[in-house]
Parts: structure tokens; C-alpha cells; sequence
């Protein structure tokens, strides 16, 4: 899984790619507690590659360490990623010129 930085507001989307058989079933952790999907703004589902995680309208306290959690009869693989989102200030005129 990749490392991510983006800006608040914006759209992440983090991919787990898994395969076995049987196929594995996947679980998201955020700092190592499980992902909450939220209407509209937290999503994931399967994906014929395994998982994808959205989160939209980002904010600095998505921040953190997501990791992806595969498993099957045969046991468990896992992958970790930082999701890093900065603030970005609206850029204010300077004083004394024109806009």
C-alpha cells in the first residue's frame, strides 16, 4: 500500500491488492483500531483486485496509519500506509497591490 499525501477536502482512496484461495476476506485498521464507515464520507468494498478504502472532505484527523488485513483458512497477510492530509491555508493578497 502507498503513503498518501494530500490537502483537506480532498478525496484519498487507499488500495489493498490480495488474492489466494480461498479468497481472502479484508479488514481495514486505522492506528490499529477498525475503520468505521460513515454515509457518504468512509467507504470500502471489494474489488476484483481485493480492497479499496475512500475517505472524502478530508480532514487533518484522517491522519494516520491504515492498514490492510487479508484473511483466509491459510491465515492472515497485512500492508500498512500513512495517510498524511495538511492543511493548506487559502493564499491571502499581500497589502499594497492591487488584486
Amino acid at each position: 500500500m502507498n503513503n498518501i499525501t494530500t490537502s483537506l477536502g480532498q478525496t484519498a482512496e487507499l488500495l489493498c491488492r490480495v488474492s489466494g484461495n480461498p479468497l481472502p476476506t479484508v479488514r481495514w485498521l486505522k492506528n490499529d483500531a477498525p475503520v468505521v464507515q460513515e454515509p457518504r464520507r468512509v467507504s470500502y468494498r471489494s474489488m476484483p483486485y481485493g480492497s479499496r478504502l475512500r475517505i472524502r472532505n478530508l480532514d487533518t484527523t484522517d491522519t494516520g496509519y491504515f492498514q490492510c488485513v487479508a484473511s483466509n483458512k491459510h491465515g492472515n497477510v497485512s500492508t500498512t500506509g500513512v495517510l498524511f492530509v495538511k492543511f493548506d491555508p487559502l493564499p491571502t493578497p499581500l497589502s499594497g497591490r492591487p488584486t
